[in-house]
């Protein structure tokens, strides 16, 4: 069965998906044309049925996936693909989903391996907090380090200044979506040499040093 692809007016995604089909499949279900036009699609029951029967097969062969690796400890694979993936911007949702395991299990990858976290609440001007085990004053030119400032992995491009206050700052080059120089002192930058001796490949990401 091919795929069907949504246009960008349609509601195709999984909560509406899901959401609809529940109310299709309740004791007082809605027409069909109420589906599609909740859908945002044109009124056609050969559509809706394969959009329904292929969100039905994929969440079952998600679910069976899940359920094939809960208990099942990280493989190194999955290890290295998580803490790349979040370090190059994925959500941890995301990242849990694509690779059929729950939040908690992504979480405790990132934790465990001393990650430097991405939190809502922090920003340009309210960093998060980076772990002690990734501290360091003083960083060499060229090292990939964590801009907590940034919320992405930067170069380090030189020491710009010894300040009284600050001690060591940086001038550094951060990647991704950023891409700009900054200034920061080094409790903003967390070192990333213990991930890429675990085998972190923090060059993979096409965003990465873009």
């Amino acid at each position: 069965m091919a795929r069907v692809k949504a246009k960008d007016t349609e509601l195709l995604d999984d909560a509406t998906l899901g959401r609809v089909i529940g109310l299709l499949e309740s004791d007082k279900p809605i027409t069909k044309k109420e589906a599609c036009a909740m859908l945002r699609i044109s009124y056609n029951t050969t559509r809706l049925g394969n959009i329904i029967d292929q969100f039905k097969a994929r969440m079952a062969t998600e679910a069976r996936l899940r359920a094939e690796r809960r208990g099942k400890a990280a493989s190194q694979m999955e290890i290295m693909s998580a803490i790349e993936s979040y370090l190059d911007g994925e959500s941890v949702a995301e990242i849990a989903k694509r690779m059929y395991r729950s939040s908690s299990f992504i979480k405790g990858i990132i934790r465990r391996y001393n990650v430097p976290v991405r939190s809502t609440s922090s920003g340009y001007f309210s960093p998060e907090l980076l772990p002690d085990e990734i501290l360091t004053e003083e960083f060499n030119e060229g090292e990939l380090v964590w801009s907590a400032r940034y919320n992405f992995v930067a170069t380090v491009e030189k020491l710009v200044q010894k300040h009284d206050t600050h001690g060591n700052c940086y001038r550094i080059y951060v990647h991704g979506k950023n891409q700009c120089y900054a200034n920061q002192p080094w409790y903003e930058l967390g070192r990333l040499e213990h991930l890429q001796q675990l085998g972190v490949n923090l060059h993979g990401s096409g965003n990465l040093l873009g």
